[in-house]
């Protein structure tokens, strides 16, 4: 059960699950109400106040550098957002894996939780992206034609073409406006964002998971994975299937 508790800084990324009843963050100046199936993403840079509005219920989780530059990065840079948990009917499930993870399990376990949490993050960042992202028809051929071919080598004058011939100066500037990040980085995200699912779902080897992930390089799919995920692809894969 939760009580009031001022932060004038977490120090470290955290989420916050409103499980029963209703409770509000106070972040400068404004409530943020988070009735219960909600949650908010805080960076550990913010400051707050976080009170409960009668009996409230709440489920925390703080994580570490792998883990929150992951979050910064899925979140935008944002220094917090909300979302809606409501449509989520295996959330709880999923905090449970993750404290079981860490608790259980003292060989595997912080690379499983980081797994899941990763996996909670894409997912929780889906919902929030989408929602906030403005609409732009520009915006949208651009990344409708990166989702269609991040398999191949994409350059910036034919992401010009599929926006209907911008600059690739405005281009730049419009997308990170729009996602705060460059063009580029957006794809990279997407590859691998692809490759995880190959490694949770497949048994493939790593080499032929780069590839078809748009990966041509296997020392640089490696290296970006870890940059990423926090874990090798290997490491990932094993603590996603519990391997020991």
């Amino acid at each position: 059960r939760q009580e009031t508790v001022i932060c004038r800084k977490a120090g470290e990324a955290q989420l916050l699950f409103s499980m029963e009843g209703t409770g509000s963050v106070t972040i400068e100046g404004y409530d943020y109400v988070l009735p219960a199936g909600s949650g908010m993403y805080l960076n550990g840079r913010t400051g707050c106040r976080i009170r409960p509005r009668g009996d409230w219920a709440m489920s925390w989780i703080t994580f570490g550098t792998g883990a929150a530059g992951c979050a910064d990065m899925l979140f935008l840079g944002r220094d917090w957002c909300t979302f809606d948990l409501r449509h989520r009917k295996d959330h709880v499930r999923v905090l449970r894996e993750i404290y079981d993870a860490v608790t259980l399990n003292a060989v595997y376990g912080a690379s499983r939780a980081s797994a899941l949490l990763y996996g909670l993050l894409v997912e929780l960042n889906a919902g929030v992206t989408r929602k906030n992202v403005p609409q732009n028809p520009a915006m949208e051929s651009i990344i409708a034609y990166i989702d269609t071919n991040y398999t191949r080598d994409i350059t910036l004058e034919q992401l010009c073409t599929a926006a209907g011939g911008l600059s690739e100066q405005y281009l730049c500037r419009l997308f990170k406006q729009t996602t705060g990040m460059r063009p580029m980085e957006y794809m990279l995200r997407r590859r691998i964002s692809a490759a995880r699912t190959y490694l949770e779902k497949t048994d493939m080897p790593i080499s032929e998971v780069a590839l078809r992930s748009g990966f041509h390089n296997t020392s640089y799919f490696y290296r970006n994975f870890r940059k990423f995920v926090g874990l090798s692809p290997l490491a990932y894969r094993q603590s996603v299937h519990g391997d020991e």
